[in-house]
């Protein structure tokens, strides 16, 4: 390890979902600290390849085949250790065995950022209780977005109390006043062929199973009925995008719906939106309601199990609701469209937590301090 070395920052994968659209904003404002980076990933590229790259031209990715990876983890190994020689600390990102397999032993400081929830299923807790003891016992700080993650964790784990800390997810406002926030939701519609008088409601995400894209495009169809000008827009991509596509033409709302697939500059949609719809029966902390409102979208969200409480307080700077009742979510989207008073209420009070909780220079501060950079050692 080098003391005034780069970060050696190893990510789970390159995809744009909220876990990477995080790692991004961390590494860019730690940047901006003079922060240096050399990146890895043990599995393919993804489509957010070459934005890690614009940190780390000679990034390298691994083909990742057999179980775990098992059969290129000896080349990824050898390649993590010889970058890990001239870096200052290690920041791994997403819970990937490989990577931390692949850094067991070398000298610290070795945080992992950890983004997921334990009890998905009912034995869930089993696979995450042999992460832990396999390969997370030489770590020297785990962080969790939420208290409702780091908890879980300490309930599989009791020994990881001392090093499990909470370090929420860092954002910036994207807007300073109302005129500003409407003049980007203008700017953003035009660039992106979007109506501009349209209602648009809009939702980004993996297309998985466990995201319930099926619950919008069904709150989409019953939204629709009430508010001609009501558009839909979907970014993000993965298996059921073809049934997704399918619903959406059975429900008779397949010329209101955008399915826009992945998108390098999220925060593009996101200030062209109203409304962000997110529906998802677990997560740690859906990422996706924060990124939104960061540029002025309103929330109303459905999770089943999840810590997005810990931000979103139902009725003061969004709606929350934990049963995915289609009806009751439509009906108050419907709300937020007759309402401008209410929208602007509630607008104001995410963006009041988001600079009071959120902010990303609390983020940037915990690194900072960790890895030594900008820091007299």
């Amino acid at each position: 390890m080098t003391a005034d070395g780069p970060i050696l920052h190893i990510l789970q994968c390159t995809n744009l979902g909220g876990m990477e659209h995080a790692a991004l904003r961390t590494m860019e404002n730690l940047r901006g600290h003079g922060a240096r980076f050399r990146l890895a990933t043990p599995r393919p590229f993804g489509p957010g390849a070459a934005a890690f790259q614009a940190f780390d031209p000679e990034m390298r990715d691994f083909p990742y085949r057999g179980r775990f990876g098992w059969r290129d983890f000896p080349a990824f190994r050898r390649h993590v250790r010889s970058l890990a020689a001239g870096c200052r600390g290690i920041w791994v990102t997403g819970t990937s065995a490989a990577s931390l397999a692949a850094i067991r032993g070398l000298p610290g400081p070795k945080v992992l950022s950890h983004h997921y929830h334990h009890f998905e299923r009912p034995f869930s807790w089993l696979r995450w209780r042999a992460f832990y003891e396999l390969v997370c016992r030489d770590l020297d700080i785990i962080i969790y977005p939420s208290a409702f993650t780091r908890d879980e964790a300490l309930r599989i784990a009791p020994w990881l109390k001392e090093r499990a800390i909470i370090v929420r997810n860092g954002c910036e406002m994207g807007y300073r006043d109302d005129s500003e926030r409407r003049q980007a939701r203008a700017d953003a519609r035009r660039r992106l062929g979007l109506p501009t008088d349209s209602f648009i409601v809009g939702g980004a995400g993996w297309l998985i199973d466990r995201k319930r894209f099926d619950v919008f495009l069904t709150t989409a169809q019953k939204i629709a009925a009430a508010i001609p000008a009501a558009r839909f827009v979907i970014c993000g991509d993965g298996p059921l995008r073809g049934a997704l596509e399918e619903q959406a033409r059975n429900l008779g709302i397949a010329d209101r719906v955008l399915f826009a697939g992945w998108v390098h500059d999220i925060g593009e949609y996101y200030r062209a939106w109203d409304v962000v719809l997110f529906v998802s029966d677990y997560d740690a902390f859906g990422l996706t309601p924060i990124e939104a409102a960061v540029h002025g979208a309103v929330i109303v969200a459905s999770v089943r199990y999840g810590g997005l409480g810990e931000f979103l307080t139902d009725g003061e700077n969004g709606f929350l609701f934990c049963d995915h009742d289609v009806t009751a979510m439509a009906d108050r989207v419907t709300l937020l469209y007759s309402s401008p008073e209410l929208r602007a209420r509630l607008r104001a009070a995410a963006a009041e937590k988001i600079q009071r909780e959120y902010d990303i220079e609390k983020v940037t501060q915990f690194f900072r301090k960790t890895f030594g950079v900008g820091v007299p050692r």
